[in-house]
């Protein structure tokens, strides 16, 4: 197996776990916060921000950088 499909199948196993962890979150919103909660919460301050916009830009390289 090449080190290109290893990857791919560890970004498909995060994208997963995300989308696990969003339904849990819906069903049991007092023991796990959403997406959207954890995302308005990072964004309340200036390092938050920074740390989105960085990993934002992470992804965007490894997706779109050919």
């Amino acid at each position: 197996m090449r080190s290109h499909y290893l990857t791919i199948l560890g970004y498909l196993l995060v994208l997963a776990a995300g989308v696990t962890v969003q339904l849990i979150a819906v069903r049991r919103p007092d023991k796990v916060p959403s997406l959207g909660r954890v995302f308005t919460h990072v964004m309340r301050t200036r390092t938050g921000r920074v740390g989105v916009c960085v990993a934002w830009a992470w992804v965007g390289l490894h997706f779109f950088a050919k």
